[in-house]
């Protein structure tokens, strides 16, 4: 019965965690999404239905996935708390109880219709995160390097192993800065493409190397300067103002219907992202560097 539960709890967070990775603008093709979760594309569309009988909006586009977050009717669902059954549930399901799942339901509608938790919810059902916010933290501590096993880099599009010298987390604890001991370089780990931690034993070998790096507006950091301007639709300057609030001081408008960014980043990543998930509500003023971007990664679609 044990292992049974075990098996039951490990599909729910698996789920959770395919949540927190059709969320954002960019959408994610199957075999990407069951390489991840180490499952099979056939098994990643039965959790496509489960979702969608749960209330979830589940986009495809150019063969790749996304949810849409959307309330039509928010007064017709409850925008509290979570009830202490499903606090305790939650506590349960974190510490790795074996407790029976029978809110998961109610968990996940609740997930499906509260865009203002989508933060909490990311750090809440990838269950891990915790675990290895805690390990790395312990590793920064006693100076101990780390292998961040089966690490997703969205930039080389591949799954590998990377040993670290951890520095610190970043604000919101999302992300580490960290040295990658392969490459001497300092770069930025997002906490939940990682598979699993393991701490060594070995300590700091490149201590004098570390230096924390101030991270982009949009997620990505670097030592290049590439200018960027861009006008925006209203849509587009809503969006870029609420995902990403440190871009407001480089924003500005003209004659009230016309909005513009105007910023030097260190990164292109982030913000070609950003600008492919909003097709045609967005023009490219100044920033050769972001064009090439663009077509790169618009080559690279398969319509």
């Amino acid at each position: 019965m044990a292992k049974s539960n075990q098996i039951e709890q490990q599909k729910i967070l698996r789920i959770f965690k395919l949540i927190n990775l059709l969320r954002g603008n960019i959408g994610k093709p199957v075999h990407k999404l069951a390489e991840t979760l180490g499952t099979d594309p056939r098994t990643i569309y039965r959790y496509f239905k489960l979702l969608e009988a749960l209330g979830f909006e589940i986009e495809k586009e150019h063969s790749k996935f996304k949810i849409l977050d959307r309330v039509e009717h928010p007064n017709d669902h409850s925008f509290g708390t979570f009830s202490d059954d499903e606090i305790l549930f939650l506590n349960d399901l974190i510490s790795g109880s074996s407790k029976k799942n029978l809110l998961k339901d109610s968990i996940l509608q609740k997930i499906s219709i509260r865009s203002d938790f989508k933060q909490s919810v990311t750090k809440l059902f990838n269950a891990n995160l915790g675990i290895f916010v805690d390990l790395v933290s312990q590793a920064i501590k006693d100076k101990n390097q780390v292998i961040l096993r089966d690490y997703y880099s969205v930039s080389s599009d591949s799954v590998a192993d990377r040993l670290l010298e951890p520095v610190v987390f970043s604000k919101n604890f999302d992300s580490i800065y960290a040295l990658e001991v392969e490459s001497k370089k300092m770069k930025i780990f997002k906490i939940e493409r990682i598979g699993e931690v393991l701490v060594t034993s070995k300590p700091f070998k490149f201590q004098e190397l570390h230096e924390p790096l101030e991270q982009g507006l949009f997620g990505f950091s670097g030592k290049n300067q590439f200018l960027v301007h861009l006008k925006m639709t209203k849509k587009a300057f809503q969006l870029m103002i609420e995902e990403h609030p440190d871009t407001k001081p480089f924003t500005y408008t003209k004659n009230r219907n016309q909005y513009y960014f105007k910023a030097e980043l260190p990164h292109l990543h982030g913000i070609a992202r950003f600008i492919l998930g909003l097709p045609g509500e967005i023009k490219v003023l100044e920033g050769e560097e972001l064009i090439v971007n663009l077509r790169e990664q618009l080559n690279k679609m398969s319509i």
